[in-house]
C-alpha cells in the first residue's frame, strides 16, 4: 500500500520527524565534506529512524538484520560465499551502525570483494570441469533446496558443489535435447522414447557446450555489476531491515515504481529481454511509437542505440536494464536502433518516443452469457490499484472501475465479478473509493500511525454505484490495497470472496520519500548528488472496520478453491522482519441485510470440485510438489534423474494444459467499434484465456448458486 504526496518531507516525517532526522545527524561526526554515498546513507537512517512505523529497537539488532540481508541477497542459493568466508565476515554483525556514523563502508566493500573473488574462483574451475566428458555415471545427489543446504564449510566443498551443480545442469540439457529428438507424439510416448535410449555422448558434449556458454554469460554478468549497483543493494539491505516494504529506490527503481503505478511510460512501447549479447523485442504494444512507426517487430534483436545524431552505442554484453535506460526517453525526442532482423538483415530504425500507455494494467470488463440460467454475469479485471499523481487528469482505479461498473450496469447484468487475483496493492485513496462503489456510506478502513493514532477513511460518496450480487476473486498474490477492499466488502457482508485460502497478508502502509527533496533540507549547499532515487517508508498500519488487521495473516476465502502455489513459501509470513498481526478496537457500521447464504455456496462448490477433474489435477499437483520439497535431493545419475524429472514435468505440464471448457457460457467484449487491428486481437486472446479459465468458470457457478438463493430468499 502506498500513498504518493508532493511534500515529500514534511508530509512523511512531519516537523517532528525533521528534528529528529537532525538530532541523528548531530550525532554523526562533523566531515567537512561528505561523499554522495555518505550523504545518501545519512539521510536514509535518519529517515528511517525517525519516520517508520516501528524501527528495531536496538542499533545492534538493525546492523545484524542488515548483515544478514546483505549477504543474502548476494548468494541467496548459498553458492558462493563458504563457512570460512562467513567467519570472517562475522565481526561486522553488530557494527553497521558504528560504521554509518563514522561514515565508513568496510562491511560492503569487503563482502562485495569476497563474492567476487570467489564468483572468479568458480568461474575458473567450473571452465576446467566443462572443458572434458562429466561422469554422469556416478550415484551423486544435489540439495536443490537451498534452505536445507548449509554453505560449502570450505573453498574444497564450494568446488564440490559447483561439480555437482555443473552436472545437474548438463543432465538437464541432456534430457532436453532427448525430448527434442523424441518428435511430436503423445506426452507418454515422448518419455517412453526418451527412457528407450542408451546413453549418447555426443548429446552430453552438446548439453555441456550450451552449460558452458550460458554459465559464462551468468558470470560475466555478475562480474559486470557496477560498484553502485551493488551498492544500492546494500541501502535496500538497510532498509528492508527494518521490514521487507521499506525500500531504497534508486533512481531507476524510482522510475519503474512511477511506471507501475500510473501505467504510462515515455519511450518506444516495446517489451524487451536479454538474449544471448544482445537485446530481443518481446512484443510490441499497440498504439505506440513502435507500433506506428511499423518497422520493429517482436523477433528482433537490438544491436546499437543512439540518441537522434549522436553516435550509437554497442549493447553487446550491456545489462538488461541498462539498455532500457538507453532506449527510454522524453515525450518527442528520437532513438535509433540498429537492430538484426531474424533473416539476418541490419538496419537502423529512428521511433520518436512518446507517452506509451499500458491498457492491460488497467481495468477491464466483460460480459459473460448464460442462456441456460438466462444469466447475464458481468466481470471485471483490475490488475493493481493505479493511480497517476503527477497528472490531474490522470487515469485512476477507482475511476476506470466506476465506469466499468457504469457499462455493466446499462448491460443489465444480473451480478458482477470483480477480480483481484494477482493484484498486488497501489493507492490507499483508490481502494477506499473502490469498496465505497459497492457500498453507502460508511468507514472503508482504519490506519494507526506509529504513535497509535488512529484515523478512520471513509467512503467519499455516499452512492452505491452498484448493490446487486457481488463476487470477488482472490488468491494468494492479492495484497495491500485488494485485502483492504476484499475485507470491507466481506465486513459488510456485501460481497462472496471466493479463491485461495488466504490473500497475502500485507497490511501496511507505505509513502515515498524523495531523496532530492530531502538533500536540499540537509545539504543544502551539495553539489552533483542527484538523482539520489527515494525511499518507501513504512509509516503506517490498516486494519479492518472489524478491528482485525489484515497484516500477516491476510484475508480468509468464503469460498475456497485449490491454491495451485500452495506448496510454495510465499505471503507475508514468510519475510524476513515482517511486523506482526495485531488489532484495534472495531468501528460502528451497518452490515448487510442480505443473506449471503455462505454454507450453501460452500456446500455447492464442493460438489463441483470434487467432480471436476481439473480441480482434482490441481490437487494432485499440489501434493506431488510437497512431496517434491520434503524430498528435495536431485539425483545425479542420468537414468535416475531421467525418471526423477519424468514424474515432476508430467505433473507440471497436465497443470498448464488444464483448461476449462466454458460449457454454455458466451463471453462477450463491450469493446466493440473503433478498434485497431492489434487491439482487437488483443481482446480475442484476451477472451480466450478467460474461457479457458476454469477458476473463473467455478466462480461463475458460485455467482449463479449467489443469484438463485437471492432469488428464494426474496420469494420467501
Amino acid at each position: 500500500m502506498k500513498r504518493l504526496k508532493h511534500s515529500a518531507v514534511l508530509s512523511l516525517i512531519g516537523i517532528f520527524g525533521i528534528v529528529l532526522a537532525f538530532l541523528y545527524l548531530a550525532n554523526i561526526p562533523s566531515k567537512q565534506e561528505r561523499s554522495r554515498d555518505q550523504a545518501l546513507v545519512e539521510m536514509m537512517m535518519s529517515s528511517l529512524s525517525s519516520g517508520h512505523f516501528s524501527p528495531p529497537a536496538e542499533p545492534d539488532e538493525l546492523s545484524a538484520r542488515a548483515f544478514t540481508l546483505y549477504l543474502k541477497n548476494l548468494d541467496s542459493n548459498k553458492r558462493f560465499f563458504t563457512q570460512e568466508d562467513l567467519a570472517q565476515l562475522e565481526k561486522y554483525r553488530r557494527r553497521l551502525d558504528d560504521e554509518i556514523k563514522e561514515g565508513a563502508y568496510q562491511f560492503f566493500r569487503i563482502s562485495t570483494e569476497l563474492w567476487q573473488e570467489r564468483i572468479r574462483e568458480v568461474q575458473a574451475y567450473t571452465g576446467e570441469l566443462l572443458a572434458k566428458p562429466l561422469d554422469l555415471e556416478g550415484d551423486d545427489f544435489l540439495e536443490v533446496d537451498a534452505e536445507q543446504r548449509t554453505y560449502p564449510r570450505d573453498r574444497r566443498e564450494l568446488k564440490e558443489l559447483w561439480r555437482k551443480i555443473v552436472k545437474q545442469q548438463t543432465l538437464a540439457g541432456y534430457l532436453d535435447l532427448l525430448l527434442a529428438e523424441a518428435g511430436q507424439g503423445s506426452t507418454a510416448e515422448q518419455w517412453a522414447a526418451v527412457q528407450k535410449q542408451p546413453f549418447r555422448p555426443e548429446l552430453e558434449e552438446q548439453a555441456r557446450a550450451k552449460v558452458e556458454k550460458d554459465l559464462k554469460l551468468m558470470f560475466n554478468r555478475l562480474l559486470q555489476k557496477k560498484t553502485e549497483d551493488l551498492f544500492d543493494v546494500y541501502l535496500n539491505a538497510l532498509a528492508q531491515s527494518f521490514d521487507p516494504h521499506t525500500n531504497y529506490l534508486a533512481p531507476k527503481d524510482k522510475e519503474d515504481f512511477e511506471i507501475e503505478m500510473t501505467g504510462t511510460l515515455e519511450g518506444i512501447g516495446a517489451t524487451l529481454q536479454s538474449e544471448g549479447e544482445y537485446i530481443k523485442v518481446v512484443s510490441i504494444e499497440p498504439g505506440g511509437p513502435s507500433w506506428r512507426q511499423g518497422q520493429l517487430k517482436a523477433g528482433d534483436l537490438i544491436l546499437k542505440v543512439g540518441q537522434g545524431e549522436e553516435e550509437p552505442v554497442d549493447l553487446a554484453n550491456m545489462p538488461l536494464d541498462d539498455a532500457v535506460r538507453l532506449i527510454r526517453g522524453p515525450k518527442g525526442t528520437e532513438v535509433r536502433l540498429t537492430v538484426q532482423k531474424p533473416d539476418g538483415q541490419i538496419v537502423v530504425i529512428p521511433i520518436i518516443r512518446d507517452v506509451v500507455v499500458f491498457e492491460a494494467k488497467f481495468a477491464q470488463s466483460i460480459v459473460i452469457e448464460q442462456p441456460a440460467a438466462g444469466l447475464k454475469i458481468g466481470y471485471i479485471t483490475l490488475p493493481s490499484f493505479y493511480h497517476d499523481y503527477s497528472n490531474a487528469q490522470g487515469r485512476t482505479a477507482a475511476g476506470d472501475l466506476r465506469k466499468e461498473l457504469e457499462k455493466l450496469k446499462k448491460e443489465g447484468v444480473n451480478g458482477v465479478i470483480l477480480d483481484l487475483r494477482n493484484n498486488g496493492g497501489g493507492a490507499l485513496v483508490d481502494a477506499v473509493e473502490t469498496a465505497g462503489l459497492f457500498i453507502g456510506s460508511g468507514p472503508v478502513v482504519q490506519v494507526k500511525d506509529k504513535k497509535g493514532k488512529i484515523r478512520v477513511y471513509r467512503d467519499p460518496d455516499p452512492a452505491q454505484v452498484y448493490a446487486g450480487p457481488l463476487v470477488v476473486m482472490i488468491n494468494s498474490f492479492s495484497a495491500s490495497a485488494s485485502e483492504i477492499v476484499a475485507a470491507a466488502l466481506q465486513d459488510y457482508g456485501r460481497a462472496v470472496i471466493v479463491g485461495s485460502p488466504s490473500s497475502y497478508g500485507k497490511g501496511t502502509v507505505q509513502e515515498i520519500l524523495d531523496l532530492d527533496s530531502l538533500l536540499d533540507y540537509y545539504y543544502p549547499r551539495a553539489t552533483g548528488y542527484k538523482p539520489l532515487g527515494a525511499l518507501k517508508l513504512t509509516i503506517e498500519k490498516f486494519y479492518r472496520i472489524n478491528g482485525g488487521s489484515t497484516q500477516y495473516k491476510g484475508v480468509s476465502s468464503d469460498v475456497v478453491l485449490p491454491d495451485p502455489y500452495a506448496y510454495l513459501e510465499k505471503g507475508e509470513q514468510t519475510l524476513d522482519y515482517a511486523l506482526p498481526w495485531d488489532q484495534v478496537k472495531p468501528l460502528n457500521y451497518k452490515k448487510s441485510t442480505e443473506e449471503l447464504a455462505i454454507p450453501e455456496l460452500r456446500a455447492r462448490s464442493a460438489q463441483r470440485l470434487a467432480a471436476n477433474p481439473n480441480f482434482t489435477t490441481v490437487q494432485r499437483y499440489i501434493e506431488q510438489n510437497k512431496a517434491d520439497q520434503e524430498q528435495s535431493r536431485l539425483p545425479l545419475q542420468w537414468k535416475k534423474f531421467i525418471e526423477a524429472q519424468r514424474t515432476l514435468r508430467l505433473e507440471t505440464k497436465k497443470l498448464d494444459e488444464l483448461k476449462s471448457t466454458g460449457t454454455g457460457l458466451v463471453y462477450r467484449t463491450l469493446e466493440t467499434s473503433g478498434l485497431d487491428p492489434d487491439r482487437a486481437q488483443i481482446i480475442q486472446e484476451w477472451l480466450e484465456q478467460l474461457r479457458t479459465d476454469f477458476y473463473l468458470e467455478e466462480t461463475i457457478w458460485i455467482m449463479t448458486d449467489l443469484i438463485e438463493a437471492g432469488a428464494r430468499a426474496e420469494a420467501a
